[in-house]
């Protein structure tokens, strides 16, 4: 059962979001208004505009003193537009793939400090039922992760690193800073990223970069299965998918 503590910070993020939908039929709303609408003091309605406003969620109209929806959401709502319309434009490819190597192939991108699932596509008997979109994995031990930090922009990749928690997953995951940047090494050479049963006991992913014009990773495409199918085939999947990315321009 929740204790105190929890049931109140559920209450609170509740009452945050509950606020947020009262702005979807109307432009500004009031601490009065806001108040009665959502049955809570002003007191509690101002303690929440007041902090989704420092993360610019809301912003206060200086002429009627009344909120609105701030800029902070635009940003989110970029970021859904721009990873579901990725998701729908690589999504032949990840079908195409899957189906050939019978295998679950995975679309994803960075999120904060994690790895986030955008798109899935299963195939074959072998089917990586743990995974779901939306759904987050760790960076340095699964093959979309590793080939992100590897290609993706120096700075970015450097701030990544600063906040890599090394947890083991299974006894070949990889738990030291200098192992892992000599995989991302070996993963720059050649090309694309492996996930040896480190994030997954019997799991084998080939991770490929989806590089921007700079040449720096915006995503990685995994393609996942028993590690006697894909093993041998590693060098084949990654020419595949590199020649099937190379019609797109990100």
């Amino acid at each position: 059962m929740a204790n105190k503590g929890e049931r109140e910070f559920s209450q609170s993020v509740d009452n945050a979001l509950r606020l947020l939908g009262c702005f979807a039929d109307r432009e500004e709303c009031g601490i009065s208004e806001l108040s009665r609408e959502l049955g809570i003091s002003k007191a509690s309605v101002a303690r929440i505009v007041a902090a989704l406003e420092r993360r610019h969620f809301l912003m206060q109209n200086p002429d009627t003193g009344r909120y609105r929806l701030g800029v902070g959401l635009m940003f989110f709502g970029s970021l859904v537009r721009e990873r579901s319309e990725l998701a729908r434009a690589l999504s032949p490819i990840m079908h195409a793939v899957a189906e050939k190597y019978q295998s679950t192939t995975h679309l994803a991108v960075f999120s904060g400090s994690e790895v986030l699932i955008i798109a899935k596509v299963s195939a074959g008997p072998f089917v990586y039922m743990s995974s779901r979109v939306g759904g987050s994995l760790y960076p340095h031990c699964t093959s979309t992760g590793k080939c992100l930090l590897a290609f993706m922009e120096p700075e970015s990749a450097r701030r990544c690193l600063e906040t890599l928690q090394f947890e083991a997953l299974t006894p070949r995951t990889i738990t030291d800073m200098p192992s892992l940047l000599e995989e991302l090494r070996l993963t720059r050479e050649r090309g694309y990223a492996i996930d040896d049963g480190e994030y997954h006991e019997g799991l084998y992913c080939i991770g490929c970069p989806v590089l921007d014009s700079g040449g720096h990773a915006i995503a990685a495409i995994s393609v996942s299965g028993r590690r006697e199918a894909l093993e041998p085939l590693q060098k084949e999947i990654f020419s595949d998918v590199t020649r099937a990315l190379s019609e797109f321009r990100f």
